[in-house]
């Protein structure tokens, strides 16, 4: 079973598909949008969405009605209980997730999606996948306006087209969509970009849209326009007692909050109404009368909010370098949307009639499980990439951030160099030797790529956030990416190999350093082209030591990895997938595999791509050594460097190009480890293939 779940501001989505059937959004309280709200008990359970509306009439000071907007808050006080953020995000995606497996007769979550806003950085992807850690076997996260993009390409064919439409369709490859996302709490607008998976294979697997710019309005949402109609609604009635209505609404006594949480209800409802009708009612508690209220009234109260909206969405349109017509559609989605006035202030001042369907707060959910399958465009269809393992793994503990600042080749405390006690910038600096770069030609002996840059490590397992960003060369991206590091590559016949793990000494050890990719700036987006050129030349060159293994594709790269190792790990923003040892001895040893896309074919600037990563290395303040541009592994030419990482671990850098498209593999291990880990990592580099590259 595969599900998704759309954490929002103040309501929650999931959406289930079983056996590959298309994704239905799950019924939760009679509902197909759940309360994103939490409330904590004084003998410590969680409750989530409607059961914590009802309870925070009890004790508001327990209640926490929008958990998303405390992510980036370490812990929060609910009552007299500290809770940690994760534990508060945990509890409304547990809930999520066992609504989704009640409809499907408890089945084992294969794949879990969570959705995020486009504008979100590794560390709030990162609190998240710590959030939903064991919820599913695998957990991938996707930016909300592809999802929804993902959802739209597969409702509305190119060929069904109105030839009266007010939109000129863009140039090949396909549609450019603006996807305007107002929701509870937020307004979102996204201009995302079908791409051709030819010219950029990076995001083809992402359901092939790319984002090109983001706006957003956290100050204003559909709980916005609640208050707004009952304050108006208190405007006509108010005058008739006073004083109950200030007790009404301030809710000082347990009746009052319970009559006040019936009104809001009831207020929502009103809200609801008007977007199908002109007119409607809502029941007010004694002494009050009923109140009257109309479409009008609501579109003054709103008029304001929602022309900032139109104008985000324009702001979003020109920051992308395009003109409202050259876009395919803009797509309304949130449950917000359904308010006529959002459209026609669109239309007026984009010329350009948006589109909506039914149950617009379910499209962003279900497109997510879409934009995960292997056919995005068509329904169901199971992902692509091996068995998952059957037990839940426990993710690995957050990286120290990547020096964003500095355009880094590799990633944070990677050194580059070919000598001994090299330095880069002013990363950690080694008192120890350090081994010399392995030499090209000399058969199984790692070469330390620089296209992939490295990162430190985390102490205890490694974490699946921090990956570089998505769109983004691995060198140009902030944070951690590229591949967890694994065994070195330190010279495969070579002693040296514990020399170079001596040299990380005196740091704080830490265990899953993400793909240096993630440190790196868009500068380095170049010096990804470098990297990218490692496998360059010699794509086509027949992989050793293949053995019948387990094989994994996913996408636009696969390969052939142990029985003894897993897949823990993917992310479809990224393009990266994580594998562990089955029954692991450490926390640190795991292979990453992460792909990228460059701005230009490197087959033929071999010796330009490789020069310029040389120059970013040389320059990086991370602690890379034993760069080698003409580098063998496995009898595949390899662009290689080794990251040394805080306390002690090592990672082993291979970076492999075919066309526009990087590979970087990643293998980490810690000191002593690396016979452990050296088997799976020569077994994954040989058999790569990147494309429609053969064996």
């Amino acid at each position: 079973m595969r599900v998704a779940v759309d954490f929002g501001t103040s309501s929650t989505c999931v959406a289930v598909s079983v056996r590959g059937q298309e994704p239905q959004a799950v019924v939760i309280d009679g509902a197909p949008l759940m309360s994103s709200a939490v409330y904590a008990a004084p003998d410590g359970t969680l409750f989530v969405g409607q059961e914590a509306e009802r309870q925070a009439a009890v004790d508001p000071s327990r209640y926490e009605p929008n958990p998303k907007r405390r992510i980036d808050e370490g812990e929060l006080l609910l009552g007299d209980t500290v809770l940690q953020v994760t534990e508060v995000v945990r509890a409304v995606l547990r809930r999520a997730v066992d609504e989704a497996r009640r409809v499907a007769n408890n089945a084992e979550v294969d794949v879990l999606v969570l959705t995020h806003p486009a504008d979100w950085g590794a560390i709030r992807g990162r609190v998240l996948r710590q959030a939903a850690n064991g919820l599913g076997r695998e957990i991938t996260l996707v930016p909300e306006p592809v999802a929804a993009a993902v959802f739209h390409a597969a409702t509305f064919a190119p060929a069904d087209g109105n030839e009266h439409r007010t939109v000129e369709v863009s140039a090949q490859p396909g549609e450019t969509l603006a996807v305007l996302d107002l929701g509870g709490g937020t307004v979102d607008v996204s201009v995302v970009r079908r791409t051709d998976p030819r010219q950029d294979p990076a995001h083809a697997r992402r359901g092939g849209f790319q984002v090109l710019a983001t706006r957003g309005d956290p100050s204003f949402g559909g709980a916005d326009i609640d208050q707004a109609l009952l304050e108006h609604v208190g405007g006509t009635v108010a005058e008739a007692d006073t004083a109950a209505w200030r007790e009404l609404v301030e809710g000082r006594e347990l009746p009052d909050r319970r009559r006040r949480r019936v009104l809001r209800q009831d207020v929502r409802g009103a809200k609801e109404t008007l977007s199908r009708h002109a007119y409607t009612d809502v029941p007010m508690p004694p002494p009050f009368a009923d109140a009257h209220v109309t479409r009008v009234d609501l579109e003054e109260l709103i008029t304001e909010p929602l022309s900032r909206a139109a104008e985000l969405t324009v702001a979003a349109i020109d920051e992308a370098g395009l003109r409202p017509k050259q876009l395919t559609a803009i797509f309304l989605v949130g449950g917000s949307s359904r308010i006529p006035m959002i459209a026609r202030l669109l239309h007026a001042r984009t010329g350009v009639m948006p589109t909506t369907l039914d149950q617009p707060e379910t499209v962003v959910a279900r497109g997510a499980l879409r934009a995960t399958t292997a056919e995005p465009d068509q329904t169901g269809g199971a992902p692509a990439g091996a068995q998952a393992p059957r037990h839940p793994t426990s993710g690995p503990r957050p990286v120290p951030p990547a020096v964003a600042a500095t355009q880094q080749v590799g990633g944070p405390t990677q050194q580059v160099g070919a000598g001994p006690t090299q330095q880069v910038g002013q990363g950690r600096q080694t008192n120890q030797a350090q081994p010399p770069p392995n030499r090209p030609g000399a058969p199984g002996q790692p070469q330390a790529h620089p296209g992939q840059p490295r990162q430190a490590q985390p102490t205890g397992p490694r974490p699946h956030g921090g990956y570089p960003a998505p769109g983004r060369s691995p060198y140009s991206q902030p944070g951690q990416a590229g591949v967890y590091a694994a065994d070195q590559p330190t010279q495969r016949t070579s002693p040296v190999g514990s020399q170079e793990k001596v040299a990380g000494k005196g740091k704080a050890r830490s265990k899953l350093p993400w793909l240096v990719g993630g440190a790196v700036v868009l500068v380095v987006a170049a010096v990804a082209g470098l990297v990218v050129w490692l496998v360059g030349g010699s794509d086509d060159t027949q992989p050793g030591q293949q053995t019948a293994a387990p094989e994994l594709a996913e996408f636009q790269f696969r390969f052939n990895y142990p029985e003894s190792w897993r897949k823990t790990g993917s992310d479809a923003e990224l393009r990266k997938v994580e594998l562990r040892p089955a029954e692991p001895q450490s926390d640190v040893d795991a292979l990453v595999v992460q792909e990228f896309q460059l701005n230009y074919d490197v087959s033929d600037a071999r010796a330009e791509i490789v020069e310029e990563l040389r120059g970013k290395v040389e320059q990086s303040e991370e602690n890379f050594q034993n760069f080698d541009g003409q580098a063998r592994y496995v009898n595949r030419d390899v662009v290689y460097y080794q990251q040394l990482l805080d306390g002690g671990g090592t990672v082993d850098w291979y970076v492999f190009f075919n066309g526009r498209t990087q590979v970087s593999v990643g293998c980490q291990y810690d000191d002593g480890r690396e016979k452990a880990v050296r088997p799976a990592c020569d077994k994954v580099a040989s058999t790569l293939r990147i494309g429609n590259q053969s064996r």
